[in-house]
C-alpha cells in the first residue's frame, strides 16, 4: 500500500492512523492470495435442499495467470554489467547477490506483485555485518511517500502478527523504517515502544516493486469471470450426479410395496401390468448450450488476462519464432511493463547496497553504472535463429550476432573468450607443425 502526503515526517499518531486505515487494503490482498492458493468464492455455494448434490468446484486460473506471467518474466535470471567494465565492483555487487540467492529473491517478488499488484523487500545488514534483503507481504507493508514528483520515501510502515505454537493466538507489532532508524512497537490499538536502532543505509531500506502503474494485480480483472466458470462447472456436476440419482417412474403398477421394489432391484426384473410402463424421470439439459458458454468464459479469462491458453490445440500448430512471439504478444506487453517498474526497483536497491559499501571503504558503486538486462523466458527455435545469423553474416557486427542467439547472454565476454579460444588452438597448432622450431628457441634461450 502506497500512501502519498505533503507532510515531511511522519509522527507517532500518524503510524496509528496508517495502521487502522491499513484494514481495508488488508482484508483485499488477502483474498486475492487465497484466490492464488484456490480458495474461491464458489468454496462457499450454499447447500441444496433434501441432500441434493452440491458440488464445489475451483479451476484455478488465478494460480494459472500469476505463474505463467511471472515465470515468463523472470523464469530466466535477471543479468547485470558494468557500463564502465570495472570487473571487480560488479563481482563484489554479484557476490551479494548471490550470497541473497537474488534470482529465486527476484521470482519471489514477482509472483507476489503479479498476485497482489506490488511487493515489498527490507534490506538490512545480518550479525555478521553481511548485507541481506527479505520479501516482506504486500498486506503487511506501508510505503509512506511525500507528494513531490519523485514521490520520495519519508518512511516504510509494517504492521503483521506472529502466532503462537496454537495458531490460535496472536501478538500484533509495529515496525517504521525512516531514513535513519528502524523503530520496533508492540501494538494492541495503541503503540507500545519495545527499541529502536540505526540501520546504517542512507534512505528508507524499504524497496516497491509494482506490478504496473496502477498497482493491481495480474488476476484482479477476471475474478468475475473465474467464479462464473466455477459456477458453472459445479452447476454442470450437479445436473450430472441429479441425473445418475433419478427417479424410476412406473404406471400400471400401483400396487407396489417397499418389498416388491427390493426384489426387482435384486432380480433386475421389472414386474409391469399389461398396459404399464416404466422410465426414468430426469431433466433436459441443453449440453451444447452449457458447453458454449463455458467456452466463452474460458476465452474470455484468456483474452482479459493476456496469458494464453497453452493447451489449446491451435497454439501448438505453429511452432516458428515469429508465430510464438506472435500469439504471446500480449503477455509480453504485460512483461515489458513489469520490466520498467521492476528495474526502478533494482536500481534502488543497488543504490542502497552502495550506501553500505561506501561505508565499509569496500566500494564506490554508482547504480546508473549498472546496465540490468532481461530475458523473457520463452521458448525459442534455435535452428531457426541459427539461420538468421549465419544469414547475416557479414552485414552486421560480431556483437550483434551473437545477441541474437537466446543462450548467450553476455555477447562481449563470448567474443573474448572466443578469441581466446582461437589463440590457445593457434599455439598448440603451431607448436605441433613445427617442432623443431621451438626447440631452437629453447636452446637459444639456454645459451
Amino acid at each position: 500500500m502506497r500512501v502519498i502526503t505533503n507532510q515531511k515526517e511522519i509522527a507517532l499518531r500518524d503510524v496509528q492512523t496508517l495502521v487502522k486505515a491499513h484494514l481495508s487494503d488488508n482484508l483485499y490482498k488477502l483474498k486475492l492470495k487465497r484466490y492464488y492458493e484456490g480458495k474461491h468464492g464458489i468454496l462457499r455455494k450454499e447447500g441444496r435442499k433434501n441432500n441434493a448434490a452440491n458440488n464445489r468446484l475451483v479451476s484455478n486460473f488465478c494460480s494459472y495467470i500469476t505463474n505463467m506471467s511471472a515465470g515468463f518474466f523472470l523464469g530466466q535470471p535477471v543479468a547485470y554489467k558494468s557500463v564502465r567494465e570495472d570487473e571487480k565492483e560488479l563481482s563484489l555487487l554479484l557476490e551479494i547477490f548471490k550470497y541473497n540467492d537474488e534470482s529465486a529473491h527476484n521470482l519471489s517478488l514477482a509472483e507476489e506483485s503479479s498476485i497482489t499488484g506490488e511487493a515489498y523487500e527490507v534490506l538490512y545488514t545480518d550479525e555478521d555485518a553481511n548485507i541481506r534483503f527479505a520479501t516482506i507481504p504486500s498486506e503487511e507493508m506501508i510505503l509512506v511517500c511525500d507528494s513531490s514528483l519523485e514521490e520520495n520515501p519519508i518512511c516504510a510502515v509494517r504492521h503483521f502478527r506472529v502466532y503462537g505454537l496454537d495458531l490460535a493466538t496472536y501478538t500484533e507489532f509495529v515496525d517504521v523504517y525512516d531514513t535513519k532508524k528502524i523503530s520496533h512497537y508492540k501494538y494492541d490499538g495503541a503503540l507500545h515502544l519495545i527499541d529502536e536502532r540505526e540501520h546504517y543505509f542512507d534512505d528508507v531500506p524499504v524497496v516497491e516493486y509494482p506490478n504496473n502503474h496502477q498497482h493491481r494485480g495480474d488476476f484482479e480483472d477476471v475474478l468475475s469471470l473465474v467464479d462464473a466458470y466455477n459456477l458453472a462447472q459445479s452447476l454442470t456436476l450437479d445436473d450430472m450426479a441429479d441425473f445418475t440419482d433419478a427417479f424410476l417412474v412406473m404406471r400400471g403398477y400401483l400396487g407396489m410395496k417397499p418389498e416388491d421394489a427390493e426384489e426387482m432391484r435384486r432380480s433386475k426384473i421389472i414386474k409391469l401390468d399389461n398396459d404399464g410402463a416404466a422410465e426414468w424421470l430426469i431433466k433436459n439439459i441443453n449440453d451444447t448450450y452449457i458447453e458454449n458458454f463455458k467456452t466463452r468464459v474460458q476465452r474470455d479469462i484468456h483474452k482479459f488476462a493476456q496469458v494464453p491458453d497453452m493447451s489449446d490445440t491451435e497454439f501448438a500448430s505453429n511452432t516458428s519464432g515469429v508465430a510464438i512471439k506472435y500469439k504471446l504478444i500480449g503477455l509480453e506487453q504485460i512483461r515489458s511493463r513489469k520490466e520498467r517498474e521492476f528495474k526502478k526497483g533494482l536500481q534502488r536497491r543497488i543504490e542502497l547496497i552502495g550506501g553500505i559499501l561506501r561505508l565499509k571503504n569496500q566500494a564506490q558503486i554508482d547504480f546508473r553504472d549498472i546496465d540490468i538486462q532481461f530475458t523473457a523466458n520463452i521458448p525459442a527455435n534455435i535452428v531457426e535463429q541459427t539461420q538468421v545469423v549465419n544469414q547475416l553474416e557479414g552485414v552486421v557486427t560480431q556483437k550483434t550476432l551473437l545477441s541474437l542467439l537466446p543462450f548467450v547472454t553476455d555477447p562481449l565476454e563470448e567474443i573474448q573468450e572466443l578469441q581466446k579460444q582461437r589463440d590457445e588452438e593457434f599455439a598448440r597448432s603451431d607448436s605441433e607443425n613445427y617442432p623443431d622450431l621451438n626447440n631452437h628457441n629453447d636452446e637459444d634461450g639456454g645459451e
